[in-house]
């Protein structure tokens, strides 16, 4: 039951990724991204039945910013070509979001039913681990 909980908040947090990255304004989607992929991690947390610290919201953010961002560098430079540019640029930047969003709640939510995942340095080493696959 909780899996399947899991997998329903991941796959949603993916769509709203892609949908806020269907934005023609460069770097924009990025900074909408974060509070998604945050907002995924903390329902992971409640699901799986998991304390959520003062720090975890910290962390995740530190952890995610700059992954974020440099996952979707290409798009959103290629947004800066008129026309063409915004449309291909959007394109790259849907498909990053919906991967990154995906691999990283799968990471996060197969941890905490392993019970891998006891602190903020066990998140943040999950979510390194997560963004390192993406990158390959």
């Amino acid at each position: 039951m909780k899996l399947s909980k899991s997998r329903k908040i991941v796959h949603i947090a993916a769509v709203l990724g892609g949908i806020v990255c269907l934005s023609p304004i460069p770097f924009s989607d990025s900074v909408m991204l974060l509070p998604i992929q945050a907002w995924m991690i903390m329902k992971l947390y409640k699901v799986n039945h998991k304390k959520q610290t003062d720090g975890l919201i910290k962390g995740i953010m530190t952890s995610m910013t700059l992954s974020v961002i440099g996952k979707g560098l290409a798009g959103n430079l290629i947004k800066f070509i008129p026309v063409i540019g915004t449309f291909w640029g959007i394109a790259i930047n849907v498909v990053v979001a919906v991967i990154l969003t995906e691999m990283v709640g799968i990471s996060v939510s197969e941890g905490l039913e392993r019970n891998e995942i006891d602190n903020t340095n066990d998140l943040m080493a999950v979510l390194s681990k997560a963004t390192r696959l993406i990158a390959k």
